[in-house]
This record gives structure tokens, C-alpha cells and sequence, in this order.
């Protein structure tokens, strides 16, 4: 996390060892493809789909309706406040920025901003190696303090240590991982705080084809990082073998992220509780006049303010947990919604648009149960109320 300095991208690109080709002028689509409503005969089973595909779809689904942040962030070379992020599916953020270059972690290194620890580690305990390990930089802590943060918070979206992202470039697609954060709002001595994004390690820029000195490297925009939260998709492994690691998870990534914009998203793994077990605020019904759900049909609460959806669900022990929500919504507008459990709320969980009511998608939010018997709410902030809710997934 060294501090802002003027970087002068330089001409040429590095190796691109274990780097995913786009193969930009090959691709058939320029959107997600092979798509139908859930359920869809059409739809093929286990649909590949190539990096080309799935940038396409983040750039189509980077829309206001599905913008996470409140406040722009800065991007870490230019200074300017206009980089966003996006929820562009069900627990998977984007944004795109510059790549100023992190050299912190176990190499050595000249640059006199160096720093020998990182924020995480890897599965031994040992400083992440930036000229070994691709990974990308995130604010340190809410700089606003508030809940839920203006700013794009890791930990208010099911983010940790070495959570794995997709990371595009001028033609090309890497996997990385979460290594380090920006320096903390209460560290004057720095530039850098938590409402910067654009950072990432030396090894990242090798491989995307980025200049990769810590004092005259990086590109001032054209980065396109993709976050994929929850604890399925934290990497493990060793400085010596972390890269390979995150290359290998490359293509699965790619298939689960297109054909969850392409709308066939099936109730993650995990305990489900259908929302028609629940009860609805006044003027809610539970409907069955939509394709796709599971159980006997789903909640549709009533179009207002605080309209919400109480759904039992039950945890054999007390802890955290992670809560997806199957949903659809087919206006033109994403249905933020407060989330509860047991009385006590725990943010705004936003419920992008499906391509239409018949389409089902899937968010995630990380909250602390009790054993036995807990209730989940979800509140619409709106006026137009809730999305349609189809069940709750209770997973580790």
C-alpha cells in the first residue's frame, strides 16, 4: 500500500505466463448468450463461455439500477472521483479503474514505498509475495463511517482475505485474489484511503501486460476487476503456488458468472427456505403466477415502504452464516431492501433487475444466528417495495 505518486505508464508488455487469451474478435456474442428463462428447454446444460461473453455482460449490467456505492471512488493514478461498483449478478461486484502497482509483501523490492507485510496472508501465515501472487488492493476500513458505507465496503459483501476475482485487460483475463488494503483513514501520513480504487500487485500487471515497477508502472484506466464474494470463492494456498491456484479457477468463474447473467440461476447449495413458509406485511401476497420458483410459488410483499417478507429459518448452531436470497425482478429498477434477523437489521442488501419476472437471481448477505429458531426480514426501502422473494439459502 505505498503512497499516491505520479506513475508514468511505460511502453512495451510483460510475460503473460498462465494468462487467459479474450479472443476478442472470435467471440459470437457480445452479451451473455445460450439464455432463457429458469427452466428453459433451450438452454443447454453446463454452458461454456468464453472471457469475451462475460465482459460484455459486466459491462451491460454496470448500470445505475445496480451501482453499489453512493459516492464515487478515486481512482488511485488519476486522482479523479469517478470509478463505481457495481453488483453485476448475485454476490459478484465490478469495477473499472486504473492499476497503480502494489509491491508490498515478502520480495524484496527498490521501491521506497515498500512494505514487507501485507493485509492478508497466505495459507501459512506469510506476507503475500506481490511479485509472486496476482492480487488487488481494497479500502481498508468505511472512511465514511457509516452503515452501510457510501463507499464500496468489502466487509458489508461477504468479502475476506484472498477472495478471488476476475481481473480484464486490453485483450486478456486473469484470476487474482484480495491481498492487501489501502492505508486507513486515520494514517494521515498517506495519500491513499479507502475510497481509492486501482491498485494491484506486480505480479497482477506481469500478467495482464502492465508495466509492473512500483515507481514508474501502472496504466491510468482499462482495469476491469471482477469480486466474487462468499466463502466458496476465498483461495487457498502458498506463496508458491497461490498464482497457479487462482489461474485454475479462471474458466469456472467465467461459466458461473455467465450463466448467472444469462438468468438460469438455480438455488445455491446449502439449507433452502421457501418464502411462502413465511409470513407478508399487509397487502402482500404469496403468487404462483410466475415461472421458475421453487416450492409451491413465492412472495410478491406489497408495493410500499417497509412492505416486507418474514421468513423462519433454523441453524443448528449460533454464528455467521451466509443468506442468499432468490429473487426476480423484471422492471427497469434495482428493489434495495433492509435485511433483519431477528429484529436487529444488518444493511441494505440490493436486488438488481432479471431480464423479466420469470428470470431468478441470487444475492448473498453474511449475518450473525442463533441456534434454533431465527427470523429473516426483508424490507423494502422504496416505494415500490420488495423484489419478488422466492426462497432463502442458508449456507456456512
Amino acid at each position: 500500500m505505498p503512497s499516491i505518486r505520479k506513475r508514468v505508464a511505460v511502453a512495451g508488455a510483460a510475460a503473460v505466463a498462465l494468462t487467459t487469451t479474450i479472443a476478442m474478435t472470435t467471440a459470437h456474442a457480445v452479451t451473455p448468450p445460450r439464455a432463457g428463462a429458469a427452466g428453459s428447454a433451450a438452454a443447454p446444460a453446463d454452458p461454456t463461455y468464453t472471457a469475451a461473453e462475460v465482459l460484455a455482460g459486466v459491462k451491460k449490467n454496470s448500470t445505475a439500477a445496480n451501482q453499489v456505492n453512493t459516492k464515487p471512488h478515486i481512482n488511485t493514478m488519476t486522482r479523479a472521483m469517478n470509478v463505481n461498483v457495481y453488483q453485476v449478478a448475485s454476490g459478484v461486484y465490478a469495477y473499472t479503474s486504473s492499476m497503480a502497482i502494489d509491491d508490498d509483501g515478502s520480495d524484496p523490492d527498490p521501491d521506497p514505498d515498500h512494505q514487507g507485510d501485507t493485509t492478508w496472508h497466505d495459507s501459512n501465515g506469510k506476507a503475500l509475495a506481490a511479485h509472486h501472487v496476482p492480487f488487488y488492493v481494497l479500502g481498508d476500513d468505511c472512511w465514511d463511517r457509516k452503515t452501510p458505507c457510501p463507499h464500496f465496503f468489502y466487509k458489508e459483501h461477504g468479502m475476506s482475505g484472498r477472495q478471488f476475482a476476475l481481473m480484464f485487460y486490453n485483450g486478456k483475463v486473469i484470476g487474482s485474489i484480495f491481498g492487501d488494503t489501502q492505508t486507513a483513514n486515520n494514517q494521515t501520513t498517506s495519500d491513499n484511503d479507502s475510497r481509492e480504487l486501482g491498485e494491484a500487485s506486480v505480479k497482477a500487471a506481469q500478467l495482464l501486460g502492465i508495466p509492473s515497477s512500483g515507481t514508474t508502472g501502472g496504466v491510468d484506466n482499462g482495469v476491469t476487476v471482477v469480486m466474487f464474494s462468499g466463502p466458496s470463492w476465498v483461495v487457498n494456498g502458498t506463496n508458491a503456488n497461490l498464482n497457479a491456484n487462482a489461474q485454475a479457477l479462471v474458466q469456472k468463474a467465467l461459466d458461473t458468472l455467465g450463466a448467472a447473467m444469462a438468468g438460469t440461476n438455480p438455488p445455491p447449495s446449502g439449507t433452502l427456505f421457501e418464502a411462502e413458509s413465511g409470513t407478508l406485511s399487509a397487502g402482500g401476497t404469496f403468487d404462483s403466477n410466475h415461472t421458475g420458483f421453487t416450492g409451491t410459488g413465492f412472495a410478491n410483499p406489497a408495493n410500499a415502504v417497509g412492505a416486507y417478507v418474514d421468513i423462519p429459518v433454523t441453524a443448528d448452531t449460533a454464528g455467521t452464516r451466509t443468506l442468499t436470497f432468490r429473487y426476480s425482478d423484471g422492471t427497469t429498477a434495482a428493489r434495495p431492501a433492509t435485511i433483519s434477523v431477528n429484529g436487529t437489521s444488518h444493511g441494505t442488501l440490493n436486488f438488481p433487475t432479471t431480464a423479466n419476472w420469470d428470470t431468478w437471481a441470487n444475492v448473498s448477505i453474511t449475518v450473525p444466528l442463533k441456534a434454533g429458531a431465527n427470523t429473516i426480514r426483508i424490507a423494502g426501502n422504496s416505494a415500490v417495495g420488495d423484489a419478488n422473494i422466492d426462497s432463502v439459502t442458508l449456507s456456512p
